[in-house]
């Protein structure tokens, strides 16, 4: 249960992930237990034992890392220790591919104690890729999530090769592709019609030969005015976001559809030359999030900063850049930063979660729009800082792309560079 997170992180990688509950007391035990975990697994049809790696953290690492090293025969392609200490058998070659990935602040295994062990292995021929956190503790908290998933792309990229992100097909892009709930409801509610129809057929049939009484006659002309009534409001509210933004539709925005408070920002963005052919409802959802979470945040925004750089959608300024992207990052990021007290620590989550679910890869072809991005969960350096600016905008901190084409946000008193995520 404790595994849940992380390992949906490495699956969403396209991996088939496995999880063991061994015995810690006891390495003979847990040699047993293992072997037989590997024998489960060549008889599985969904796994090639030819791409396998083994993922261990702390002491699950040491006992892969002995296991691995007095059965060569059974090594895999990959080795990935987290925060691991060294060997207790006698280091030998590795044919696996190692990584190490290892806290600067670890109390429990000292990374000297750990380089000096990496240094005699790789004396040995084992290729090692070393990653040090510097201010890591041993549990490697609050970037362990965010390891878990470039764990995954690390095991995906070595055990499929160059051609790695050519087929990624991200866990969101199934989803979208599924068919909508309300499908799978429908037979619960051809039942429920059908039940009610036979219960009113049925209540009919006893009282036949009764007379409506007035009362319940009115009663139900008033239930069906109320009916339509709602409906009326509902389709106001439903129907004229989907049309195109026009003189027309922008004034029944204003009025049927907007607050007083949010006549302002709605006037500063309707003006400006973006919206040719877009929705209104795109516009709309830009005033009331942005203007919402205003009202949310515990940092405060100068007007001219937080409409230029908050409330405004443009990021990049190309022609047809795709503006729909607040309230998919809104609903994501702000749960996350909605206790914060500055655009600061903001910042730091935000870059965090953002690379937990965006990979970025160095393949042709990947998305540099905000909404592809999101849905194909995959992007290059270019495209992951159009996200970030995107993401930091959805949450109330201003933010933009510098003249290099990095993220960079406002602290409140002057513009900085936006913070890195650790990479492996």
């Amino acid at each position: 249960m404790k595994d849940g997170q992380y390992l949906r992180q490495m699956a969403e990688m396209g991996l088939a992930v496995v999880s063991v509950d061994y015995d810690q007391a006891n390495p003979a035990i847990f040699q047993e237990e293992f072997k037989a975990v590997l024998e489960y697994l060549s008889r599985q049809s969904w796994a090639d034992m030819n791409r396998v790696a083994w993922v261990g953290m702390s002491l699950g690492a040491n006992r892969i890392l002995d296991y691995a090293l007095q059965y060569p025969e059974q090594q895999p392609r990959v080795l990935v220790q987290w925060s691991g200490g060294t060997a207790e058998v006698k280091p030998s070659h590795l044919n696996s591919r190692l990584l190490l990935v290892h806290g600067g602040a670890d109390q429990i295994y000292p990374l000297a104690e750990v380089r000096q062990w990496a240094c005699k292995m790789q004396t040995n021929g084992t290729s090692i890729d070393f990653k040090i956190l510097a201010d890591s503790p041993h549990n490697l908290e609050p970037e362990r999530e965010l390891i878990s998933r470039e764990t995954g792309e690390y095991c995906l990229e070595n055990l499929n090769g160059g051609g790695a992100w050519q087929d990624y097909h991200s866990i969101a892009q199934w989803q979208a592709n599924a068919p909508p709930l309300w499908w799978y409801w429908m037979p619960a509610g051809l039942w429920l019609v059908v039940g009610g129809l036979a219960w009113c057929w049925r209540q009919q049939q006893i009282v036949t030969s009764r007379k409506l009484e007035f009362n319940k006659m009115l009663l139900g002309c008033g239930a069906i005015a109320i009916a339509i009534c709602a409906a009326c409001v509902t389709a106001i509210h439903l129907v004229p976001p989907q049309f195109a933004i026009s003189d027309r539709t922008l004034a029944a925005a204003r009025k049927y559809l907007l607050q007083s408070k949010e006549d302002v920002d709605f006037e500063a963005l309707a003006g400006q030359p973006i919206w040719e052919g877009r929705k209104l409802k795109v516009l709309l959802e830009h005033t009331e999030l942005a203007g919402y979470n205003r009202e949310l945040i515990n940092w405060k925004l100068d007007d001219g900063v937080y409409r230029d750089f908050v409330l405004k959608p443009v990021i990049t300024g190309q022609p047809g850049e795709r503006l729909d992207w607040r309230r998919l990052l809104w609903e994501e990021f702000y749960p996350r930063v909605r206790h914060e007290k500055d655009a600061v620590e903001a910042t730091a989550i935000v870059v965090r979660h953002l690379r937990e679910r965006v990979t970025v890869a160095d393949a042709p072809g990947l998305p540099r729009e905000v909404p592809e991005i999101w849905l194909r969960q995959i992007t290059d350096r270019t495209g992951f800082e159009v996200v970030y600016v995107a993401a930091l905008r959805s949450v109330g901190v201003p933010a933009r792309l510098n003249g290099e084409g990095k993220a960079e946000f406002y602290d409140g008193v002057k513009w900085r560079e936006a913070p890195a995520t650790v990479e492996l």
